[in-house]
């Protein structure tokens, strides 16, 4: 999209819905209407990752934060980022503030260096995390806690700063949480779909003739899942690894022990047969897999040996001590069209 087009509106608003896969368009005709584009997400296709790049403008090679969990080889320590939550090799876990966060990921916030003044709008239950008040940057935040308030919201929002230029970023999560726990065909998702497009109708109505640039998009898409493979029922590879498993359940990341590789590759081809693809990490990072740019320093370290990818209907799980672990519906992470192919949607009002 050029740049002149988005530049040419006092307000833009990006509407990022957590996992609102392209197929979704389908439950949402308002919305589907606004088609301007598809896009592809990044890998790994997860939240962690995507929404990283989307407040940092950093593709993950540059950014370094490779799923659910990455590992820091600085402190040999696992970061779970958006909870800000690290775990020690003993399997300690500690909550990050703010500062201690920024420590470990140093960002390069967008809204710290955009033009136009930014405001944060984000659910109450994570719009003072850590995590958030990190990539907020200078950012102002209001918090929400229903769905239905975001027009309202919005409203009073576009109309306190309607003398300046701004940038709004708006984002919704409870569209994933339904997909993992129900699957993306579930009767829940269809109906959550259609509220999503009933706001997305009164959002229109509300920011009408207020200069505004409505972009509403994704981090990622949802794919049905139903094997649970758990890395505890193969001893032999996990007795291979450093430490846990990072990356994402669809997107596993392998830290080896010096001189086993053959040994846990070997193992896991015996306990998975062909449900997981085993694939060199150096492979992946000399493919660009991770994004353009220059790596971050610790890019290398932080993806460890291997990627590990089950096949479609698959996730590989490697809980902790007595954590049963996930278990899923739906899931994301992954390469399939499904997980990957996400829509920008556009609509514009005009001018007051």
């Amino acid at each position: 999209m050029p740049p002149e087009r988005i530049a040419a509106h006092r307000h833009v608003v990006f509407w990022l819905i957590d996992g609102f896969a392209l197929d979704y368009l389908a439950h949402a005709p308002a919305l589907e209407a606004d088609l301007a584009l598809e896009l592809e997400a990044l890998f790994p296709s997860t939240t962690a990752t995507a929404i990283t790049s989307v407040l940092t403008g950093l593709s993950p090679a540059q950014h370094g934060l490779l799923g659910w969990r990455t590992y820091l080889p600085a402190g040999n320590t696992t970061l779970t980022v958006l909870p800000g939550r690290e775990t020690d090799a003993a399997g300690r876990s500690v909550e990050l503030s703010r500062q201690r966060l920024g420590d470990r990921i140093r960002p390069r916030r967008l809204a710290d260096r955009l033009a136009r003044a930014t405001t944060f709008v984000s659910p109450a239950a994570i719009a003072h995390s850590a995590y958030n008040r990190l990539m907020s940057g200078t950012a102002r935040v209001l918090a929400y806690e229903h769905l239905e308030q975001l027009p309202a919201l919005m409203r009073a929002h576009i109309r306190s700063t309607a003398n300046r230029p701004h940038y709004t970023y708006l984002y919704w999560s409870f569209l994933d949480h339904l997909g993992h726990e129900h699957g993306p065909a579930s009767a829940e998702v269809r109906a959550h779909l259609g509220q999503i497009d009933r706001v997305y109708r009164m959002l229109r109505e509300t920011l009408a003739g207020t200069d505004t640039l409505l972009l509403t998009s994704t981090d990622h898409g949802m794919r049905p899942v139903d094997q649970r493979l758990d890395l505890r029922t193969a001893d032999a590879a996990r007795a291979c690894l450093r430490h846990p498993l990072t990356g994402e359940p669809r997107a596993a990341l392998a830290h080896v022990r010096p001189g086993r590789h053959r040994k846990f590759r070997n193992a896991l081809q015996n306990r998975f047969g062909s449900r997981v693809e085993v694939v060199p990490i150096r492979d992946w990072i000399d493919a660009n897999a991770f994004g353009p740019g220059l790596p971050h320093p610790e890019l290398t370290a932080r993806a460890g040996d291997y990627l590990l990818l089950p096949d479609d209907d698959s996730y590989l799980v490697d809980p902790s001590g007595d954590d049963p672990g996930p278990v899923f519906h739906g899931a994301h992470g992954g390469r399939s069209p499904a997980e990957r192919r996400i829509p920008l949607c556009l609509w514009a009002s005009g001018a007051p």
